[in-house]
């Protein structure tokens, strides 16, 4: 078969006429206003709703791609099963010029990607809820049977109705292996680790050493069901006891609405703005925000109508509201931002650390995959390039390890830079 650029296929989407078939489908744009796409070492990937359902466009740039897909999407339209994303082979689907290219078509269910749930900060009650989950879908996989091969939290739709199903199925072979052991290890510690960070766990090499699916997901449910939070230096546990205690003698019955407490500080709602409360019932900061969040290591994320920001305790502004877009990472002091430049790293103070990017990932292990001119590469936290942006994709960092792609072939690379033998 002929196999197409990225270009060709760019050129070819931005036809009125792309598809031969497919109606109703629109795709989903960028930060920047062009599709929204990624590559994977088979597959450029467009996301779009098709019948207002949130779909997944899979345009083949390697020549085993199609002959992998056929094999795939015949296996699993005799699979029915909610674990998995519908995906489907649509032959001659796609015009470019004057040719009719395949492509492969995966429908998602309504939901929301766990990648995106654990961005937001849950609970530990919620993480060991969303771990309990995982893990069942992981032993569930067996009865399928199907092994995924590229699982990562940004892979894994949390459905409404509470279940996981799994998406970007293209590495993937309908059969029992130990190839995603490991993963789905690095998931369960991630879920637990985003809402208790200061957990001890077992380390993974001790656990993968496990061949046996149903007895590494039973370890894993006894891990996740007896995490505890062992004492550390911020003071966590002990002031929300004492706080509550203070405000057990404090009358909040003439507030429309207060939120949770966080560093001595109390969200309340006056009309449709917002504000914060000190633990006596005195307005600190006066309501006059759209939107607020928690404060973390005394910094807080508030919108206004202008745009989103950061505020200190006393409602100062640290970064001022004109963004579109801003997260707060308290544990590397750094905040990224996306406005009408691009994407930019800011430190604690407020000050712009890096130049802007067209894509700033979530910071881990001190490093953020950066994308400028649909190269990939990674910035520390001071802002500054430290692996080249040359690849083709970049994903988070996990224990020192990150996944990239170049040139078509996915390897890992160490926080150096250097690829993983």
């Amino acid at each position: 078969m002929r196999v197409y650029s990225i270009s060709d296929y760019i050129l070819a989407i931005s036809s009125e006429r792309a598809f031969a078939n497919l109606l109703d489908i629109h795709l989903t744009t960028g930060l920047n206003g062009s599709p929204s796409m990624r590559t994977s070492s088979r597959y450029l990937e467009l996301d779009a709703l098709w019948k207002e359902i949130p779909c997944r466009i899979c345009c083949p740039i390697d020549a085993t791609a199609i002959h992998h897909a056929e094999r795939l999407s015949a296996a699993l339209k005799r699979i029915d099963t909610p674990l998995l994303a519908a995906y489907r082979l649509l032959p001659k689907e796609l015009r470019l010029g004057n040719d009719l290219c395949d492509i492969v078509l995966e429908v998602h269910p309504e939901g929301e990607s766990l990648n995106q749930i654990l961005a937001r900060k849950v609970s530990a009650k919620q993480a060991r809820a969303l771990a309990a989950e995982w893990i069942a879908t992981a032993e569930a996989m067996t009865e399928v049977p199907f092994s995924h091969r590229a699982l990562s939290t940004s892979r894994i739709i949390v459905r409404t109705d509470g279940g996981m199903t799994l998406c970007g199925l293209h590495h993937g072979r309908i059969e029992n292996s130990t190839d995603d052991h490991r993963a789905i290890i690095e998931i369960t510690y991630e879920i637990l680790r985003s809402a208790i960070p200061n957990a001890e766990f077992p380390t993974i090499n001790e656990l993968v050493t496990t061949t046996d699916r149903r007895e590494l997901c039973a370890r894993l449910r006894a891990i996740a069901g007896e995490t505890k939070v062992r004492p550390i230096s911020r003071p966590t546990e002990n002031t929300q006891r004492i706080t509550r205690k203070l405000l057990d003698n404090v009358d909040f019955t003439n507030r429309e609405w207060i939120g949770i407490i966080s560093e001595d500080r109390i969200a309340f709602r006056e009309g449709d703005r917002y504000g914060f409360l000190d633990m006596l019932n005195s307005v600190v900061i006066e309501p006059q925000f759209v939107r607020v969040e928690p404060f973390h290591e005394c910094r807080a994320i508030a919108e206004t109508d202008e745009g989103v920001g950061l505020i200190n305790k006393q409602g100062e502004w640290i970064i001022t509201p004109e963004h579109k877009e801003l997260y707060w990472s308290a544990d590397y002091n750094i905040a990224t931002v996306y406005n009408a430049h691009g994407w930019a790293l800011y430190d604690s103070l407020g000050n712009r650390r890096s130049r802007y990017f067209d894509y700033l990932g979530v910071c881990s292990d001190h490093r953020l995959a950066a994308c400028s001119d649909k190269r990939w590469g990674y910035i520390d936290t001071h802002g500054c390039e430290v692996i080249t942006l040359r690849y083709d994709d970049a994903f988070e960092y996990k224990n020192g390890r990150a996944q990239v792609v170049l040139d078509g072939r996915p390897f890992e690379i160490d926080i150096d830079g250097l690829e993983i033998l």
